[in-house]
């Protein structure tokens, strides 16, 4: 027989975990091929993350999605690894149309970013950190062997900046790329 009061309460209990749940922790340990996915997408932002180990390793995540997004990002392993993260932002506004009589003003962009990270370490350790918000700061570090590609762009309206680094073989790098942040000293 079924027991259909407690299938009522935990059916109750997992209902506000399912609707409010905005962070994530994870960690797994494991001594064979493991693949993780992670993504968050919201108006003006979104950030998209792929890791997969084939040998003994220890990945450990956490994802913060609320009014700004944060991500932790720590991988170890002693075998081959892939590493692929990507991030966007942008910011819109509404204001008169500057140029031709049918431009729609609420779809002006003021500014955007984006960053990317592409890797195979046959390796080593992986770290990252992003914070996504008005400002939004992405850093990263990694220690191995293997191939690591970097990619930045930001546009403001006024500049553009564009940042690419690619290293091969025994690497020590870390990257810090930050954006729309207050630049008077």
């Amino acid at each position: 027989m079924v027991n259909r009061a407690g299938i009522l309460l935990l059916v109750l209990l997992f209902i506000p975990i399912m609707i409010g749940a905005d962070s994530v922790t994870s960690s797994i340990t494991c001594n064979g091929a493991s693949f993780v996915a992670s993504s968050v997408v919201q108006p003006g932002a979104s950030w998209s993350e792929r890791l997969s180990t084939s040998d003994a390793a220890m990945i450990i995540r956490d994802l913060f999605a609320g009014e700004t997004v944060r991500t932790n990002t720590l991988v170890r392993s002693q075998g081959p690894m892939g590493i692929f993260e990507y991030s966007t932002t942008r910011a819109n506004t509404t204001g008169e149309v500057r140029g031709c009589l049918f431009d729609r003003p609420e779809n002006t962009t003021l500014t955007r970013y984006e960053t990317a990270v592409l890797g195979l370490m046959s390796q080593g350790t992986y770290s990252s950190m992003l914070s996504q918000g008005n400002a939004s700061r992405f850093l990263i570090h990694a220690n191995g062997t293997g191939i690591l590609l970097t990619r930045a762009e930001s546009d403001d309206g006024s500049q553009v900046m564009n940042h690419g680094s690619d290293t091969l073989g025994d690497l020590n790098m870390t990257e810090e790329m930050e954006f729309g942040a207050d630049d008077r000293m």
